[in-house]
């Protein structure tokens, strides 16, 4: 049964803004790849880090929601953690609300 994530990729895209949307494209086809679907992103701007890691001073936030099988997510995690334009990924389990009735 697939899951519902919410995720948040940081990305280094110094001097290449126009590469937001390749990788919103490229984070899409990898969901669809492993079978997923992509619900929605949100695109958050660039902000600095509280404290500078290495050379870079700050990055490209990405809000991701996808739904995808659990044991898939280890995979997308994997692509992403070697590709150069993601600097750190995040990933939590979205919960679904449930209502009561009194």
């Amino acid at each position: 049964m697939k899951k519902s994530y919410e995720s948040t990729f940081i990305l280094d895209l110094q001097g290449k803004e126009d590469g937001v949307d390749q990788a919103i494209a490229d984070i899409k086809s990898a969901v669809e790849q492993l079978g997923g679907k992509l619900e929605g992103t949100q695109r958050m701007d660039r902000r600095k880090f509280e404290r500078q890691a290495g050379k870079l001073d700050g990055g490209y936030y990405l809000g991701v929601t996808f739904e995808l099988e659990p044991l898939k997510l280890n995979e997308l995690r994997t692509k992403f953690q070697f590709d150069d334009r993601v600097y750190r990924q995040h990933f939590l389990v979205k919960t679904r609300k449930e209502t009561t009735s009194a």
